[in-house]
């Protein structure tokens, strides 16, 4: 049962966000050398004002979620980086494709009492398949106020090795997915441009960057864009195609 973890954490300070960050960089190094069945675990500014942080987690299954957070110093880090006083989570959020399904207890325990988790059901989409292309780039995309058509559209001009689409409470469609590809080719484009309220565009390179916003000029209408060049963690686990 792959499930993938969305948090949106709001720190204390500028200085406890950056001292979280930093703990959660030397987690994620951990997690990327023990768990290749973590695929995505990558955590960054969600803003300019640096004290509101976004977490991105894709777990293949319940048992490599409850052996990720063993190791001695992981846990040293993460009651390093996380106590009363750096902080509290906005949202807490795990997205699931067999929502009706019974979790084990301990990990139930664990999402329900601890994160105290809201589940979403997935509504479109996969958390995790192998690129029949060579990988190429590594992009994290989160768009919110998604119309029904942007999930194909993106699969078309694009290809991810997530891509995943819920809705929240209040009906808003969400998309995230991880991008491993951006072809040249120039694709047929529908007749009205699928729209994107807001996009969240994570990756450490500014080429593959520059590609994706033309991407995004060419085949959908986005009111607005935020790119983020640094964070905590990995995009796509680098054992992974």
């Amino acid at each position: 049962m792959t499930f993938l973890l969305h948090v949106e954490f709001d720190a204390t300070s500028e200085s406890a966000a950056a001292k979280i960050l930093q703990c959660l960089a030397g987690m994620a190094d951990i997690v990327h050398r023990d768990h290749s069945k973590v695929y995505t675990y990558v955590f960054r500014h969600a803003d300019e004002t640096k004290t509101k942080l976004i977490f991105t987690e894709i777990y293949a299954d319940e048992q490599v979620f409850l052996d990720h957070g063993r190791d001695a110093e992981f846990g040293k880090l993460l009651q390093q980086g996380f106590d009363t006083t750096t902080g509290k989570s906005r949202k807490e959020l795990c997205i699931r494709s067999d929502i009706n399904s019974p979790l084990s207890p301990i990990t139930a325990s664990v999402l329900d009492n601890y994160l105290h988790v809201t589940y979403i059901p997935l509504q479109q989409g996969f958390f995790h398949r192998n690129s029949i292309e060579k990988r190429e780039v590594d992009l994290l995309v989160v768009c919110t106020g998604c119309d029904q058509n942007v999930y194909e559209q993106l699969n078309v001009v694009v290809s991810c090795v997530t891509c995943v689409t819920f809705e929240e409470s209040d009906g808003n469609r969400q998309l995230i997915a991880v991008i491993t590809n951006i072809s040249n080719e120039k694709r047929t484009m529908k007749d009205t441009k699928p729209s994107i309220d807001a996009i969240e565009i994570v990756c450490s390179h500014e080429e593959t960057i520059r590609k994706f916003k033309d991407i995004i000029d060419n085949y959908f209408q986005v009111q607005s864009i935020h790119i983020q060049t640094s964070f905590s963690g990995y995009i796509r686990h680098r054992s992974l195609s």
